[in-house]
């Protein structure tokens, strides 16, 4: 399957679709969140991690889903509110076509409403905008012990 185009919305880093050899030792990150600073910001803490890399971007919950169709990530870090497709439908519809990908929900509120729903959808764990850059990466190697 072909790379999608690059934009200043999506994108879509180098790298092989599937796992390879090579980066068995890689967590493979998909990000979902329609805010393209968040994205950016978080991609590059992410990538300064070892072991961590971020082999796509999406900014609404469809694109999410197609996205880790074709990247196969270890972990997607799924805002809840985006437009179109939501992270909590882009989330039962994740899980239901690849059950082993863990989602990591993210919000800017801890309404816990929110939570129930996101964890009740399929979502491992649910972290705050606002939560440190060390505490995202301990939960992105908590929930991929056999990769990190």
């Amino acid at each position: 399957m072909g790379k999608r185009p690059v934009s200043a919305d999506t994108r879509a880093t180098s790298g092989a679709p599937a796992r390879t050899a090579a980066s068995v030792d890689q967590v493979r990150v998909l990000l979902a969140d329609d805010n393209a600073r968040f994205r950016e910001l978080l991609r590059r803490l992410l990538e300064r991690e070892n072991g961590i890399h971020v082999v796509a971007e999406a900014d609404n919950g469809a694109h999410a889903l197609e996205l880790a169709v074709e990247y196969e990530p270890d972990v997607v870090l799924m805002d809840l509110s985006m437009p179109g497709v939501d992270g909590l439908e882009a989330t039962l519809n994740l899980k239901r076509r690849l059950p082993n990908v863990t989602v990591l929900m993210l919000s800017v509120a801890d309404k816990e409403h929110e939570i129930a729903a996101g964890l009740a959808g399929g979502a491992s764990e649910f972290l705050i905008k606002g939560t440190p850059a060390s505490e995202i990466v301990a939960a992105i190697r908590r929930h991929t012990p056999e990769v990190a």
